[in-house]
């Protein structure tokens, strides 16, 4: 198996090396489906890729390898770029969120049950994993998962999204009931730690209370640069509260200091799509792509889209259903080599679509 493994890794690095150019896409208006300008279009591929029970999310990690969070089967697949399961995680209860780190290290926000003194039933926790895949070989299967983070005297917070960073410190979305104005340490939280699993702080600037930008609520996903040195991040939250249920946050000095700010605001980018007011109803997965482009996926709408650097919404498409280019529930959403890959959670499946362009 390792060996087989192996000849993966250095056949997508190659395929990687000769597939960096960059794509243009012309804006199109909002919610066209189907439909391309020149000839410039995603095109679903075949085979659909299934056996999976709701998966929540998906990533393309810096092995090249694909990992997909089969959350009703409580577990990981990895795949090889081609969709052919390489194998499974031993159990890990309800993994709804992945991330792998340079260091070639999976991140994954999950559960388990423990049972609390004077109790008679188990109490289920939120808590976040690690898994070092390089001391395995890359042999999922064989590999434990290590609880590196979890809150023993909270049972009701829960871990929703991971992002790592160039350095291995990563980003995890914090979600729960306990928000009042005069509680210090709330629930709901953007939160840093380091490369060995330390919290440094929750993000700063970032607020469970009012409605606009730098407003977080029930906190869904997460997201950074693939490339580069940068620390910024998207985040996507749920709610009716939200207005801006997608935003995207960056570290900004300001003499002395340095704050996490949005890195648009109305009065300077003026009436650009990301910006749009209820723009999505229920995001749950968002990931860049090595050039600043945006993807969400909205598990109510059904539907992807595609933002710009600037943000500008340059490509979207959806629809209920199991047909071409129709979702139920995605969750989760991941980019390679001009492909997009879909968690199509209520349908149980993997989709993916591509570059019309870059068929060969």
């Amino acid at each position: 198996m390792r060996s087989h493994i192996v000849i993966v890794m250095i056949g997508s690095l190659l395929t990687l090396a000769c597939q960096e150019a960059k794509f243009p896409i012309d804006s199109l208006p909002v919610s066209v489906v189907n439909k391309n300008i020149g000839d410039t279009v995603y095109v679903q591929q075949y085979p659909i890729w299934s056996g999976f029970n709701h998966p929540s999310a998906i990533i393309v990690g810096n092995d090249f390898l694909i990992y997909v969070a089969d959350t009703y089967n409580d577990r990981i697949a990895m795949l090889d770029l081609t969709g052919r399961v390489i194998g499974y995680s031993k159990t890990i209860k309800r993994p709804i969120a992945l991330a792998e780190d340079k260091s070639l290290n999976l991140i994954v926000c999950a559960q388990f049950d423990t049972l609390l003194p004077a109790h008679v039933s188990p109490t289920t926790f939120g808590a976040v994993y690690k898994m070092d895949l390089v001391s395995v070989g890359h042999d999922i299967a064989a590999g434990n998962f290590k609880k590196v983070f979890y809150e023993p005297t909270d049972s009701v917070r829960r871990y929703t999204g991971v992002a790592a960073l160039y350095d291995n410190r990563y980003y995890i979305t914090r979600t729960g009931p306990k928000n009042e104005l005069t509680r210090i340490d709330k629930d709901i939280a953007v939160l840093l730690f380091s490369a060995t699993d330390q919290l440094i702080s929750p993000v700063s600037n970032l607020t469970p209370e009012g409605t606009g930008l730098l407003s977080i609520h029930n906190l869904t996903g997460i997201a950074t640069m693939p490339t580069g040195r940068s620390v910024e991040f998207v985040i996507c939250q749920t709610g009716d509260v939200a207005l801006y249920k997608v935003q995207w946050i960056r570290l900004i000095a300001e003499g002395q200091t340095t704050n996490y700010l949005s890195k648009f605001y109305p009065s300077v980018d003026g009436d650009i799509d990301f910006l749009r007011i209820n723009r999505f109803s229920t995001p749950r997965g968002v990931t860049l792509d090595p050039s600043g482009n945006l993807f969400v996926v909205d598990a109510r709408l059904d539907s992807l889209y595609r933002f710009s650097p600037r943000g500008v919404e340059r490509f979207s498409f959806g629809g209920t259903g199991s047909g071409e280019r129709q979702f139920r529930e995605p969750s989760g959403v991941a980019y390679f080599d001009k492909t997009i890959f879909i968690a199509d959670a209520g349908n149980n499946r993997i989709v993916r679509f591509k570059l019309s362009t870059d068929l060969r």
